[in-house]
């Protein structure tokens, strides 16, 4: 009956979400009374829209029918995460421990870093430079993502990997923006 592509229906999830929340937010800046109710409605619209984004390389990777090896656990883990995360803003704190926490953010993190990926494997690398930036920016990634989740899952994180951390985020920012760049050189 109808047949709508899962990036559109993403697309329009996140459109409506961002819409509510702004309704929601001017609704709570003019009547000026902010209650849990509406805190949770604000934070599940935000929630997700921002998983819809979350998920748009996968859907878009699926649509393709390209890197599946990938694709279903972007979209699997990205529902989870929304899934938790709903839990988490609407029960009445019958989960929220340390380790609860941790494994939301953990499932958040390895969704992030799988969708991450696939949005730089969209670009098509025709030359060899294009294809060697997007395999390090990828590493640099996993480095990331790996590098948080020793954050969180640790005690103690010292100084030395903080700085390695952020040397690595910076290296992941700048593949993530020049390789559509260096794309299109010619």
């Amino acid at each position: 009956m109808f047949n709508i592509k899962p990036t559109k229906l993403a697309s329009i999830t996140i459109v409506t979400s961002l819409v509510i929340s702004s309704l929601v937010g001017i609704a709570i800046i003019v009547i000026g009374d902010v209650g849990t109710i509406e805190m949770k409605i604000l934070g599940t619209t935000a929630a997700l829209g921002g998983c819809s984004l979350l998920c748009l390389p996968s859907l878009f990777n699926l649509e393709r029918y390209r890197y599946k090896m990938f694709t279903a656990p972007g979209m699997l883990l990205s529902v989870t995460f929304f899934g938790l995360l709903l839990f988490l803003m609407w029960s009445e704190n019958t989960l929220d421990g340390e380790y609860f926490l941790k494994s939301i953010f953990t499932i958040g993190v390895i969704a992030f870093a799988i969708n991450h990926s696939l949005l730089l494997m969209m670009i098509k690398p025709m030359k060899t430079l294009v294809d060697r930036a997007q395999k390090a920016t990828i590493g640099v990634l996993s480095v990331v993502a790996v590098l948080i989740l020793l954050s969180v899952w640790s005690n103690e994180f010292p100084e030395p990997l903080i700085r390695l951390l952020i040397s690595f985020i910076i290296l992941d920012v700048l593949g993530t923006i020049s390789l559509p760049l260096l794309s299109r050189l010619k």
